[in-house]
């Protein structure tokens, strides 16, 4: 494996990437079962090293077998946790943390490896007139959320930064995956919150009917 290294003169970083059928947000926990030898041993050398490797849409291809080709925005995953299983399988938590592009494919085989630019999060014009309307359906998204797992919460915490914010809901929301990934793209936490809103006002519908459904002597409202 060609191993991480820091940023270059031309201010990209190597970083082995682990293409998956899913988009992973900054901020964002993501389980993994590591069980094919190729990831195992890149895992592994992210633990040892302590360094993050890269979350990608795979665009063509699968996650198991030959090397999938991946979309060109994706996140960087830094491991929290790790729980060694038999064989050298694992069990890992991992957080999104940084939005990153593709610029080049150095690697393929065993697994795919990349020169990557981590992008610049931009709040964007705007927000001031978004974020109030925005947080009131947050608030009632955790709710509706907290409910459907049986539990109860008075008061849920609000990122006061745009752009966390823009992924804790994006994180949040059942929505489709090439939804998910042109939200990952988007260049700046207005233009995300702004296409936001709509999905979380039907998203909040939807729970609330799933809420009332699981739980019909409490009602559909929980704001």
């Amino acid at each position: 494996m060609e191993k991480p290294q820091e940023e270059s003169p031309d201010g990209l970083v190597q970083l082995p990437l682990f293409p998956l059928n899913l988009v992973l947000f900054p901020g964002m926990d993501l389980p993994l079962h590591i069980f094919e030898e190729r990831y195992k041993n890149m895992i592994g050398d992210c633990l040892n090293q302590n360094v993050p490797f890269g979350v990608v849409l795979i665009k063509e291809g699968t996650e198991v077998g030959d090397p999938a080709d991946p979309e060109r925005i994706g996140t960087s995953a830094r491991i929290l946790r790790s729980e060694l299983l038999d064989q050298g399988r694992m069990n890992i938590m991992t957080k999104g943390e940084r939005r990153f592009e593709i610029e080049e494919i150095i690697q393929r085989a065993p697994h795919v490896v990349g020169r990557v630019r981590f992008l610049v999060e931009l709040e964007g014009e705007g927000c001031a007139d978004l974020v109030p309307q925005i947080n009131e359906e947050y608030v009632v998204l955790v709710k509706n959320l907290t409910a459907l797992t049986g539990g109860y919460t008075s008061r849920v915490t609000v990122p006061e930064d745009p752009v966390e914010l823009s992924y804790a809901i994006a994180a949040n929301l059942d929505l489709e995956t090439h939804l998910r990934q042109s939200l990952l793209v988007t260049e700046t936490a207005a233009t995300r919150l702004s296409d936001l809103i709509p999905l979380l006002q039907q998203g909040n519908v939807a729970l609330r009917e799933r809420v009332a459904k699981q739980n019909p002597f409490q009602g559909p409202r929980l704001n």
